[in-house]
């Protein structure tokens, strides 16, 4: 195994270079000989023709590569703001369009996992050959338990790990290799994604992660119960291996196809009930990733439009929940103190300072010799949270290629913020697509304040989301456990009450500092 795995982990990677470098290349000699009289195009003819011709190379390479270039595919495919349509309009096909692996072997690793290697009707009374969807780790199929639950199974592709490890390998490589010429050093976030993908080949672990997410969804960072603002699909108790999992079914339709499936239906997004759909999607994905963040911290890692559904009635449903990330108390107050300071900025000194320091404390550090530090720290900060329209300080620039994007100084960036960063960018990414006037930072802006409630309470002993009882739950507990002790509810009211203040104060200090900033000389 291992005398075959090498040859065939070599011509991957020699496919995946012998397409990108030319891709890349053309980027850099055509112009240059466009400039000294050989191309006869004008500028915007060239771009053109650069970006269909180098969007359609990556996009059957990737596709026919699989793996984990897929995935990489499948973050592209969501920069509208970055990359130009060409590129992300062909790779959108990577979220939820892979060849599939044939049935009869999908059957039978169902069969062995879960039947112990007898018929399917042993649990099934039907299964569709036809998968819902495939992707670079698994791909998914409808079913109905003998019981007549509709379910969709989750099977492992065959063979798959050692192809995912060295892919990661080869992308390490090549992010070894383009140091200094990329915006970010992607070396160590290749490491860190190395490493989730130990869960992500794990659906014992997917299954207890999306448990996990759905509790986290339905509170918010004050341990209230919320009606969720999203489905999140859960598993159907014992039917998971660690290569197959069971789970509830979803019917809808993937965000990566809304546009095609809105056509169909005669609907405009671009119309006044288009934005109102689009106004719900986002409103729901923000809440999501909102409570995920501020409640326990657990976050879905995997945000792209092929995990997204929209349901009938405009519902909203996350799938996935392989890879994962869990940010911890002081994380958690990092991050929200980020984003009440970014809400805040005008470009003081002070309120810059503010933003720098966050970043520094969550573990990011940058390369040798700023002339600014705080300024281009202060401007990771605003790229993750800040509004889209805000002018970075230091010159820095809000486009991530350019030679002035903050993100050129990075030297290490923590995994956690790199999934902060996907979330981010998936709700700007859509309500771009979706045309949508949207801000993250204000939606986030009042969790994040119970966030400071929530971790500054140190008194007060709190679970996780997914520990808290539920009202179910609440509903059947002793007397004892539903009222409590009267004096320590009281006593808790109060404790609440002076840190709900005490966060109000946070804020109106802020905002007291951004204004006498200017008056001091401070800008």
């Amino acid at each position: 195994m291992c005398r075959t795995f090498v040859p065939r982990r070599l011509s991957r990677s020699l496919r995946f270079y012998s397409t990108i470098l030319p891709v890349l290349g053309q980027y850099v000699v055509r112009p240059w000989l466009h400039s000294i009289g050989l191309e006869e195009k004008t500028g915007e003819e060239l771009a053109d023709e650069m970006d269909d011709w180098g969007s359609k190379q990556l996009q059957e390479t990737l596709l026919s590569l699989g793996g984990f270039y897929v995935k990489t595919g499948q973050v592209l495919s969501t920069r509208v703001d970055l990359f130009s349509k060409p590129y992300t309009d062909r790779l959108r096909v990577l979220q939820d369009s892979l060849p599939p692996v044939d049935a009869a072997e999908i059957r039978d690793i169902v069969s062995q996992e879960l039947c112990g290697g007898k018929g399917l009707s042993e649990l099934l009374r039907e299964f569709d050959d036809k998968p819902l969807g495939t992707a670079s780790i698994a791909q998914v199929h409808r079913a109905v338990l003998n019981d007549g639950r509709e379910v969709a199974i989750k099977v492992l592709r065959p063979n798959m790990e050692p192809v995912l490890r060295g892919d990661v390998a080869n992308l390490k490589v090549f992010a070894l290799a383009t140091r200094g010429r990329l915006p970010v050093d992607y070396y160590p976030v290749f490491c860190e994604l190395e490493r989730a993908l130990d869960g992500e080949l794990d659906f014992l672990n997917e299954a207890q992660s999306a448990m996990k997410v759905a509790a986290s969804i339905r509170h918010d960072p004050l341990g209230r119960e919320l009606d969720p603002p999203l489905v999140v699909p859960q598993p159907i108790p014992g039917m998971a291996t660690r290569k197959v999992l069971v789970m509830d079914f979803i019917k809808g339709t993937p965000l990566s196809r809304l546009e095609e499936r809105a056509k169909e239906l005669g609907i405009d997004l671009g119309s006044k009930a288009g934005k109102v759909l689009g106004r719900r999607i986002l409103e729901a994905l923000t809440t999501a990733y909102g409570n995920m963040i501020f409640s326990s911290g657990f976050i879905h890692g995997d945000p792209h439009p092929g995990n997204i559904f929209v349901l009938e009635g405009g519902r909203v449903a996350l799938i996935d929940c392989g890879q994962v990330c869990q940010l911890y108390r002081e994380q958690r107050l990092l991050v929200a103190e980020a984003i009440l300071a970014a809400a805040a900025y005008d470009g003081s000194r002070k309120m810059i300072q503010m933003l720098a320091d966050c970043v520094r404390n969550f573990g990011v550090t940058f390369f040798k010799g700023q002339e600014d530090e705080d300024a281009c720290a202060a401007s990771v900060a605003l790229y993750l949270f800040g509004e889209k329209d805000v002018e970075f300080p230091g010159g820095y620039s809000k486009e991530e290629f350019s030679d002035k994007s903050p993100l050129r100084q990075l030297s290490s960036f923590p995994m956690e913020l790199v999934l902060l960063g996907r979330a981010s960018v998936l709700v700007k990414g859509v309500a771009a697509r979706l045309g949508v006037e949207w801000s993250v930072a204000k939606k986030w802006e009042p969790l994040a304040r119970d966030a400071i409630v929530a971790v500054c309470d140190e008194d007060e002993c709190r679970l996780p989301a997914w520990a808290l009882p539920t009202a179910s739950h609440a509903a059947t507990s002793s007397e004892r456990l539903r009222l409590g002790d009267a004096a320590r509810g009281c006593a808790a009211l109060i404790r609440r009450w002076g840190m709900e203040k005490a966060a109000s104060v946070f804020a109106a200090r802020r905002r007291e500092l951004a204004k006498e900033a200017p008056g001091r000389g401070e800008k």
